[in-house]
């Protein structure tokens, strides 16, 4: 349980955190986390069922959290959205690990894909701390990177 209560801190610390001093991007990103928590945290929990074959609600939340964390890394003026968006791939592998191993024991696989949401909001946080820093050094940081349109030539 101590666990629990752990990344809860970490959590909400990560994401207090990039609220106050991140800019667009890092908030966005502690949004995302926030609500894929809430939404993991609100899945039933069956002690004698929950992670003994692939968990599809949290697999559900797990695939959404990733659509969203890519299209923060695509938008993006920073790199490290692209190092969580990489992280978060390898929860949604261990999902594809408990379905092509099923004899992986529950608590490995509970264990494991919760384990990389710690490096990713240590990022968030660097983010934030790295925005706070750009800010205080040059006076601005781009938050989103321009959309172009394609350049067309005339024939």
């Amino acid at each position: 349980m101590t666990h629990v209560v752990l990344f809860n801190v970490m959590l909400f610390g990560a994401c207090a955190y990039a609220f106050v001093a991140g800019g667009a991007p890092e908030r966005w990103t502690a949004l995302v986390f926030a609500a894929g928590a809430l939404a993991t945290f609100l899945i039933p929990y069956q002690r004698h069922v929950s992670y003994h074959s692939v968990h599809v609600m949290i697999l559900g939340v797990d695939m959404i959290v990733l659509a969203a964390l890519v299209g923060i890394a695509l938008r993006a003026n920073r790199f490290w959205p692209l190092y969580v968006s990489s992280l978060h791939v390898i929860t949604i592998a261990i999902h594809g690990v408990k379905a092509f191993q099923p004899t992986l024991v529950p608590w490995m696989y509970a264990g494991a894909s919760g384990k990389i949401a710690y490096p990713m909001l240590i990022l968030l946080a660097t983010g934030a701390w790295r925005h706070r820093h750009r800010l205080a050094r040059f006076g601005s940081d781009r938050d989103w990177s321009p959309l172009r349109k394609p350049h067309c030539e005339p024939s």
